[in-house]
């Protein structure tokens, strides 16, 4: 029997974490035959493939790939390349899905969907401290309406469960190498999706720890951010509709004026995908409806602005420094 849906785990040096993970994926009420778990090690260094074997010994219906590190995106493609399923859900190592999520999940993708977006909670410190729910729709709508009224910034690959179908036609694989793929992939995907609905019910607890990617801040992060932010200004082409415009040009300001205040507050230096960015902003005339005073300032001059930031940063963490 075909599964319904392949869950692809990639796995990196998280052993502390991975069991918790992969338990959570079996121990659902539904009949195994209708879903797989593909368990990816990224050329892990830790003890975590000793884990995935142990747990396969277990759990016979688990599935292994291991390979030489090539990043997370590295790691969903490879797992992509090797599912059964008709839909792929794509579950971070470090992270859990919700008691008896699976049979709801199953359930909503008797529809003919493209995408189904989850709602998820938010664990730090042993705790759920945030709940996204996404709105309950009448029927499915197409990707770029989602993209604009729906989306609310989540870019998060682990909210969304894909037709492999529709990922292979579209050729939508991720790219490797790069920090940040979700931004990145899920307007890509959005572009071309015609039928997306929701599952207004928390199916994902994502947590929240020190050394992720999201809480540490170097010169690559910086970069790659600017470039993504570049490959998404290249997809404003004349297939582009007015609706996925709108939607598009807001994230790439917001996340542009974000970026910099990222690297002001760090420290690092922009990097020249960044600069062009802002070009590409302001040659192109592109607004968007909540344009902060901040981001007019730094439209008009990059430089006094950014470098008056990192000043402002510098001394905010001095004065934390001392009261502490």
């Amino acid at each position: 029997m075909q599964p319904k849906l392949s869950i692809v785990i990639p796995v990196y040096n998280v052993s502390q974490y991975l069991k918790k993970c992969v338990l959570s994926c079996v121990n659902q009420n539904v009949d195994h035959d209708f879903f797989e778990i593909i368990l990816v090690n990224d050329g892990s260094t830790d003890d975590s493939l000793d884990i995935c074997k142990a747990l396969i010994a277990e759990f016979p219906k688990l599935r292994l790939v291991d390979q030489e590190n090539k990043g997370l995106s590295g790691a969903r493609n490879s797992g992509l390349a090797v599912a059964k399923g008709d839909y792929i859900w794509f579950v971070d190592s470090d992270d859990w899905i919700a008691t008896d999520g699976l049979i709801k999940i199953i359930d909503a993708l008797k529809s003919d969907l493209d995408i189904l977006w989850l709602g998820h909670d938010v664990w730090l410190n042993e705790k759920s401290i945030k709940t996204y729910l996404p709105q309950a729709l009448p029927h499915p709508m197409v990707g770029d309406e989602f993209f604009k009224d729906h989306l609310n910034d989540l870019f998060y690959i682990w909210k969304f469960i894909y037709k492999k179908d529709f990922l292979l036609r579209n050729k939508l694989t991720f790219y490797e190498g790069l920090f940040y793929e979700d931004l990145e992939f899920t307007p890509r995907a959005l572009k071309v999706a015609k039928q997306c609905a929701t599952l207004p019910l928390v199916c994902y607890h994502y947590l929240v720890r020190p050394g992720s990617i999201a809480n540490y801040i170097r010169d690559k992060n910086v970069a790659h951010r600017f470039y993504i932010l570049n490959k998404l200004a290249d997809l404003l082409d004349d297939n582009t509709t007015e609706i996925y415009k709108t939607a598009l040009i807001h994230v790439i300001i917001h996340t542009t004026e974000n970026t910099y205040n990222m690297a002001a507050r760090a420290g690092l230096k922009i990097p020249e995908d960044g600069a062009t960015i802002l070009k590409r902003i302001k040659s192109n005339n592109w607004k968007s409806h909540k344009v902060s005073t901040k981001f007019k300032l730094l439209k008009a001059s990059p430089t006094l602005i950014y470098n008056l930031n990192t000043l402002l940063y510098k001394v905010y963490n001095l004065i934390s420094s001392k009261s502490n």
